[in-house]
């Protein structure tokens, strides 16, 4: 028997392996769509900038603590990007963002932080250059829960 999906049962499927995604995280999302393949290509017919675009509505915050830090996260704490003003450098959580563009979708290192360049700048405006892109686990732990 051949199953026929519509159009719009394909978007409320992506729509809600998307939710999921934000709230669960890619692994443990991974899990309850039957791996990374069916994850990558029900949530987001495997276009890594798909994936990042569920991160476009991130709160842009002044950091408290840190002068030269912007934030962008969902919660208090809970960073998914940090820009340090100071040393032109976008900090990403690896655990949300780049574990899913490497591991998931196969992304090259390089090939990471040229694309997350790419979107930051088309969806926050980061004109300026951005001297570099590390992962939060190349950066100081106090600095990945800065307010």
């Amino acid at each position: 028997m051949k199953i026929i999906i519509t159009e719009n049962q394909k978007q409320s499927t992506q729509d809600r392996i998307k939710n999921l995604v934000k709230k669960l995280g890619w692994n443990q999302s991974s899990d309850v769509v039957g791996g990374v393949k069916n994850l990558t290509k029900l949530g987001f017919d495997n276009n890594p900038m798909e994936f990042l675009n569920i991160f476009n509505d991130l709160d842009v915050v002044q950091s408290e603590e840190e002068e030269n830090c912007t934030l962008f996260r969902y919660e208090t704490t809970k960073n998914v990007f940090i820009y340090d003003r100071e040393v032109n450098e976008i900090y990403v959580n690896d655990g949300v963002i780049w574990d899913a563009l490497e591991r998931g979708f196969g992304i090259s290192y390089y090939d990471v932080i040229s694309l997350i360049k790419v979107w930051l700048r088309e969806v926050f405006g980061l004109k300026e250059y951005i001297r570099n892109v590390e992962e939060f686990s190349h950066i100081p732990d106090w600095l990945t829960e800065i307010n």
